[in-house]
């Protein structure tokens, strides 16, 4: 036998185990779970009824962080230690605008700056930074309290567009999400409530996790909001948003508490953060987010 074969031998076993080894890629799905509301009137993340009075325009950028935003952790506490994805920032453009006084159109725009994580034996990491799903919907008022009606309800439908990076977890070939959004304003508050449903392609993922019930598809979407009011220059709003799944996935919640401030009077600048409380492997243990949107008229 010659000098060199045991080190060949060698060679060749450690290039077998490396195919054998290699981390398939993960299947493409929206990673993606707040949706963000483009006339953010009253709530950031939740809907309260209202649309935008005719002619007006608002548009807005944000950026956001998310730590544990794929993990298979079974505790509710904020997750720890290595997940496929641990960090990920995402920028989001948002816009909407008043048709008339009863119809409202919008749009969202994600870009995934860089995320990263830990592969597994079973799935590598998605790629570091692509396209996110864009988002296009518009929101019909049915009652509206400047007509004289007791309380604010609207009809919002929205629909993703596959045209996001599957390799980022940023594409799904189909994804609806129509709401039913009530609310009310007082002197110096608003309160805000939405219940829907997402609509997509369902998908298992336990043999990536190694668990039951990591399933990614339809489920019901609740929210609710209250938001201080009466024109002062900063104010402050609590949501809270819970996925209820219907193809035997996890159930997910989230607490977000924003701070928004009334710069000029087309100019608000905010952040937003909060937890996630929840075992389901697309929730976060917390995300941050900071933002400024801009209008061609004042908004409260």
């Amino acid at each position: 036998m010659s000098r060199h074969s045991p080190s060949l031998f060698v060679l060749a076993l450690s290039l077998l185990s490396s195919s054998t080894l290699a981390q398939p890629a993960l299947p493409a799905f929206e990673l993606q779970r707040l949706q963000l509301d483009p006339g953010a009137l009253g709530s950031l993340v939740v809907g309260t009824g209202r649309t935008l009075d005719a002619g007006v325009f608002r548009a807005s950028f944000q950026v956001q962080y998310e730590q544990g935003a794929l993990s298979f952790e079974e505790s509710l506490l904020p997750k720890g230690g290595q997940s496929l994805v641990e960090g990920k920032f995402t920028t989001h453009l948002t816009a909407a605008y008043g048709v008339v006084s009863w119809l409202q159109v919008g749009a969202q725009l994600p870009f995934i700056l860089n995320q990263a994580g830990t592969s597994t034996l079973y799935a590598a990491t998605p790629a570091q930074r692509g396209l996110g799903t864009p988002w296009v919907g518009a929101r019909a008022g049915l009652l509206s309290m400047k007509r004289g009606a007791p309380v604010n309800l609207a009809l919002d439908v929205s629909a993703g567009l596959p045209m996001g990076s599957a390799e980022a977890l940023g594409r799904e070939d189909f994804m609806l999400l129509p709401r039913l959004q009530l609310g009310f304003q007082g002197e110096s508050f608003q309160l805000g409530a939405e219940a829907g449903a997402i609509l997509r392609k369902r998908l298992d993922l336990g043999e990536i996790s190694l668990r039951e019930r990591d399933v990614i598809g339809n489920e019901v979407r609740l929210g609710a909001t209250v938001t201080s009011l009466g024109g002062r220059k900063t104010r402050g709003e609590l949501s809270a948003l819970v996925g209820l799944p219907l193809q035997g996935g996890r159930m997910s919640v989230e607490a977000l508490l924003a701070i928004r401030r009334h710069a000029l009077p087309w100019l608000d600048l905010y952040v937003l953060g909060g937890p996630g409380v929840s075992s389901a492997m697309d929730t976060p243990a917390f995300r941050v987010m900071a933002g400024a949107t801009f209008s061609n008229a004042k908004i409260d």
